[in-house]
C-alpha cells in the first residue's frame, strides 16, 4: 500500500512537471514581457508613492514595499492568470484537459507557477526599488519563498474564477485590473487608515495575510504565530478557491 501511494505521488508530480513544462514552453517568446509587467508597475508606485512623502516612517515603508511586492505577485496571479483562463475556456482547451489524467486546478497551479517564475525578477527589483528609495533595511531569508508562493497560489483562486465567470480574454482581463488594484490600495494602505467597511472587505482577501507575513518577514519579526495565523488563512482560502475552481471548471460551456 505504501509503494503504491508513493507510485501515486511520484505520478502526480510527473504530470504536473509535464504540465509546467508546456506552460513554461508556451511562454518561451514572451517571458520579458512577462518580467517587466512584473516589475514595472509595482516598482514606479513605489516611487511615486516616495515621490509624494517627504519623510516616510520605517512602518509605512516597508507596508508599501509589501503591498508592491504582493502587487506583482497579483498581476501574475489574478489579472494575467484570469486572461489565460478565459481564453482557454473560450477556445474550449479545457475540453483537452478533462481528457488528461490530470485535475483542473493542477492546470492552473502549473500556469501560476510558470507566470511567477517569471515574476520572481519583478519581485527583486520592487525589494531593492523600495530599499534603496525609503532608506530601509530589509530582512531577505528563504521564507519568503513559501509567502509569494503561497499568496500567489490564493490569489490564482480568484484569477481563475474571474476567466470562468468572463465571457472572453477581454473582459477578462478588464475585471482582474479592477481586482488588482482593490489589492494594490488595501495592501499599501495601513488597517489603521481604512474606515472600517475596506477593513472588513481587506479581511476577506487573501493578499491581505501575505502582505502581514512579508512585513513580519522582511523586518525579522516572523513569529511561529504570525506564521501560524496568516500562514493557515493562505491555506485556507487556496483551499476554498481551488474547491471552487474544481467544481466550476466542468460546468462552464
Amino acid at each position: 500500500m505504501r509503494t503504491d501511494h508513493a507510485s501515486g505521488k511520484a505520478g502526480a508530480f510527473a504530470a504536473f512537471w509535464v504540465l509546467l513544462s508546456m506552460q513554461l514552453a508556451r511562454a518561451r517568446r514572451s517571458w520579458r514581457q512577462y518580467i517587466i509587467v512584473s516589475s514595472a508597475m509595482p516598482s514606479g508606485i513605489a516611487i511615486l508613492l516616495r515621490a509624494m512623502t517627504s519623510h516616510p516612517s520605517a512602518a509605512l515603508a516597508l507596508q508599501i514595499i509589501s503591498g508592491n511586492v504582493v502587487l506583482s505577485v497579483t498581476i501574475t496571479a489574478i489579472a494575467m492568470l484570469a486572461q489565460q483562463v478565459a481564453w482557454m475556456r473560450q477556445n474550449r482547451t479545457f475540453d483537452y484537459y478533462h481528457t488528461l489524467p490530470v485535475a483542473n486546478s493542477a492546470v492552473i497551479l502549473a500556469i501560476l507557477v510558470a507566470y511567477l517564475i517569471f515574476a520572481l525578477p519583478g519581485i527583486a527589483v520592487v525589494l531593492t526599488v523600495g530599499a534603496l528609495f525609503y532608506g530601509v533595511h530589509l530582512v531577505i531569508s528563504w521564507g519568503l519563498v513559501p509567502v509569494i508562493l503561497g499568496t500567489g497560489v490564493a490569489l490564482s483562486g480568484i484569477g481563475a474564477l474571474l476567466g470562468m465567470a468572463s465571457r472572453d480574454g477581454e473582459l477578462a482581463g478588464l475585471t482582474g485590473n479592477l481586482v488588482m488594484m482593490a489589492v494594490l490600495f488595501l495592501g499599501i494602505i495601513p488597517a489603521s487608515r481604512l474606515p472600517l467597511p475596506l477593513v472588513a472587505l481587506s479581511d476577506i482577501l487573501p493578499s491581505t495575510y501575505g502582505v502581514r507575513l512579508l512585513l513580519h518577514l522582511l523586518t525579522g519579526h516572523a513569529t511561529a504565530v504570525v506564521w501560524l495565523v496568516d500562514g493557515v488563512m493562505l491555506l485556507v482560502f487556496s483551499a476554498l478557491l481551488f474547491l471552487a475552481v474544481e467544481r466550476l471548471s466542468y460546468r462552464v460551456d
